[in-house]
């Protein structure tokens, strides 16, 4: 496999819970990349945390990244929803994301009567803010937006929940509306675009995406043209991964890469 350089899925591949713990080999991998001047960007669909709250929690476990290094949907959401007109949202999502939506200039409210309905990962999500959201986009023509299209996420204990990409297609389902709605995390074209450029290979097929979310990710980059590598360590098994024609190679622990890719010189 010739590549040039790496898009990094985060959660279940480099960190495994919400404080940012490390799995094993990713630090070292982080390094490897670091040491050789080897291009990478971590890729995410987190949406709990504002970007630079994710780099200082990694930073403090031992990853050494700076902020350009990261890229998350709350990159690409604010400019999104102003250009689209947006002024008042419901949030479905962490008090993190509220508190970053109004400092971006969004009124956020806790009622129907709003222009959006933005879903992110909400682990208080519960009845009432089940009808707010669907009266919002019912009856009062709320816009939906999510912050990505994950189908199934994996939570700190090791149980697993409908992601945020699932929720929203409910509310969708629900109020038979907004059913192409549009979403900000890795495979939308605003998050590519960002994420590309951010890179600096312009040739797909020089790219390589590593990740534990087979359908989103692997599936969704391989028709792009990128490399792909499955992780075992996050929310789909092995057994999962078999007979996926989208999948490159597997490996249990990042270092295992080392050796089985060959970096082509960024200058060439």
């Amino acid at each position: 496999m010739n590549i040039k350089g790496f898009l990094i899925d985060l959660d279940g591949v480099l960190t495994k819970d919400e404080n940012f713990t490390p799995i094993e080999g990713a630090v070292e991998f982080i390094d490897y990349l670091n040491r050789n001047r080897i291009p990478y960007l971590i890729a995410t669909s987190n949406s709990r945390f504002p970007p630079e709250e994710i780099i200082r929690r990694m930073r403090n476990n031992g990853f050494n990244l700076s902020s350009e290094k990261i890229i998350t949907p709350l990159v690409v959401a604010p400019e999104v929803m102003k250009k689209e007109g947006v002024d008042t949202v419901f949030v479905i999502g962490s008090p993190q994301l509220i508190e970053f939506m109004e400092g971006k200039g969004f009124s956020v409210k806790q009622t129907p009567e709003v222009d959006s309905v933005l879903v992110g990962l909400d682990k208080g999500l519960n009845f009432e803010k089940l009808k707010i959201g669907t009266t919002a986009l019912k009856v009062h023509g709320a816009k939906l937006y999510a912050l990505n299209k994950n189908i199934i996420s994996k939570d700190d204990d090791g149980l697993l929940f409908p992601g945020v990409g699932t929720v929203a297609k409910m509310f969708a389902t629900a109020c038979q509306c907004n059913e192409d709605f549009k979403h900000f995390g890795k495979m939308g074209p605003e998050y590519n675009k960002i994420a590309f450029e951010k890179l600096g290979i312009d040739n797909p097929g020089q790219i390589c995406m590593i990740s534990d979310d087979l359908f989103v990710d692997l599936k969704g980059y391989k028709s792009l043209g990128l490399k792909t590598v499955f992780v075992t360590t996050g929310k789909y098994t092995l057994g999962d991964a078999e007979g996926a024609d989208f999948v490159d190679i597997i490996v249990d622990n990042l270092t295992q890469l080392i050796g089985r890719v060959n970096i082509i010189d960024s200058e060439n």
